[in-house]
């Protein structure tokens, strides 16, 4: 448990820096191009990660799952990641002449300034594709350090380049940050490769052949159907000032969903290794830890954050998106579960039961496109939202059940209730602040109160273990500034006495 929380550490850390600069790059475009110009930023993003899941096959998931496992520092690993390059290579090239077919469609049926934006999305797609090919190589072989590290690196060019780039040519302009935040890892993918062993079709078994082709079908209806695919809806109906209201909504949730995300790799590697163990109460008990953990962090940032989101969106973005406010609200209350839904996810695919996501994420992908099909139409924005909060709801039950009756390991109800209850607390707090006071000065007086309230919640409910404070303080002691650690330390012992 120990390793597994040092390689979600690095990778949280990672995310944080990664988060920071992605939000930082959306307030630009929003407050440079307003609601219908950082739509289109929005949905290019949306067009090039879509992309990039159909170009990757399940290679990068595949390459996580076993090049770990292969052999230590022999050569099979590497034999292995040759011949799923040469896979992803064909199919990278393939998928990138498309995307430029367009631009050329419209470049004779429109002008050149519109053939541009989507060229650029082409060089979006490939620095994005080849770059979550790399880091999951990396990861597979536990380097998260390497990868954290070029985070940092294209997080600092990420939000200059989108300043510069916005302000001098619009929404293409902007691309040409985010292009740079996923280049340094795309650029480190050579220094995995080892050309003096050949790439072998053999490499790729059978076994790994099937569990990379269910997880690329649940990528894909992940990314196509259950991620954006509301930019459609609302692009079809209304137009793209909608998906700027909208992208904005989801980029505030966003933040607390891409924390899990990024987590989840480490929770592979360490749901893999105690699957294949056979050590059935150390899966339950990493399974249940991990789960009061993350939703002890996530809930009142999720339920609070939606509390003060009447002066928190307009703060940061500007009163051109106050439309925005309620679906922004709906998303941000309900992206607790999307986080949660990570980890059966994780101990499901770690026990190679790939065919077992794909039908959940079939039966969620085909209820979000009636629901939208319904919603979209009648409740516009806030009809969106909704369909998404029921279908991320709905998919967490379909996972926990999934991962109960197939691994064996159940979601800790009366924990997470609990976690919950101390989360409602500590929104109402800070939403009694936001509805006395106005602007900034609800937000300075609701943060501090939510989380003064949740604290004592959190002591008089139990959330935290003694176990699990002892285990928090091991693996940060060594990490914190050494003025730090009695506050932290202190501040453990409150929340979890022994």
């Amino acid at each position: 448990m120990s390793n597994l929380l040092k390689s979600s550490l690095i990778s949280l850390a990672a995310t944080i820096i990664s988060l920071i600069a992605g939000f930082a790059s959306n307030i630009i475009a929003a407050r440079l191009l307003g609601p219908a110009g950082s739509g289109k930023v929005a949905y290019a993003l949306w067009v090039a990660t879509s992309a990039a899941a159909i170009a990757d096959m399940g290679l990068p998931q595949t390459l996580l799952r076993n090049a770990g496992a292969l052999s230590g520092t022999g050569s099979a690993w590497k034999s292995l990641v040759r011949a799923a390059l040469r896979a992803f290579t064909i199919s990278l090239l393939m998928v990138c002449a498309a995307i430029l077919v367009y631009a050329a469609m419209t470049y004779a049926y429109r002008d050149a300034r519109h053939a541009w934006f989507w060229v650029v999305t082409a060089i979006l797609f490939l620095s994005y594709a080849v770059s979550a090919f790399s880091t999951a190589v990396a990861r597979s072989r536990n380097r998260f350090g390497q990868t954290a590290n070029s985070t940092a690196i294209g997080s600092a060019l990420q939000v200059p380049l989108v300043l510069v780039g916005a302000w001098l040519l619009g929404p293409t302009g902007a691309l040409f940050g985010y292009v740079a935040r996923y280049l340094p890892q795309a650029l480190r993918l050579g220094h995995y490769l080892d050309r003096s062993i050949p790439a072998s079709s053999h490499a790729l078994t059978p076994e790994m052949r099937t569990y990379g082709r269910y997880m690329w079908l649940s990528d894909l209806i992940e990314i196509l159907v259950l991620s954006r695919v509301e930019f459609l809806f609302l692009g079809f109906f209304f137009s793209a000032t909608g998906i700027g209201y909208f992208a904005v909504g989801l980029g505030l949730a966003g933040l607390i969903e891409q924390v899990m995300l990024q987590i989840s790799p480490a929770l592979i590697v360490s749901f893999s290794d105690a699957h294949a163990k056979g050590d059935q109460k150390a899966l339950q008990n990493a399974y249940s830890r991990v789960i009061r953990m993350v939703a002890l962090v996530m809930l009142p940032v999720s339920f609070g954050g939606a509390a003060i989101m009447p002066d928190l969106l307009p703060l940061i973005f500007g009163d051109a998106f106050l439309p925005a406010v309620p679906a922004a609200a709906t998303l941000l209350a309900f992206v607790w579960i999307a986080g949660l839904s990570v980890i059966p996810w994780g101990v499901v695919g770690a026990a190679g039961r790939s065919w077992l996501l794909l039908r959940v994420q079939v039966i969620s992908g085909i209820l979000t496109v009636l629901l939208l099909s319904l919603s979209v139409p009648l409740a516009g924005l806030e009809g969106a939202a909704a369909s998404r909060a029921a279908i991320t709801t709905l998919t967490f039950i379909l996972l926990a059940l999934t991962a109960r009756r197939h691994v064996g390991v159940a979601v800790p109800v009366g924990a997470l209730a609990r976690n919950v209850l101390a989360a409602a607390l500590c929104a109402a707090a800070a939403g009694t602040a936001v509805y006395l006071l106005d602007g900034p000065a609800a937000i300075i007086v609701a943060i501090p109160a939510g989380a003064v309230v949740y604290a004592l919640a959190v002591r008089l409910l139990g959330l935290i273990e003694a176990a699990d404070g002892e285990m928090l303080m091991e693996s940060l002691g060594g990490k914190l500034p050494g003025p730090s650690r009695p506050l932290v330390n202190g501040l453990l012992g409150f929340l979890a006495p022994s």
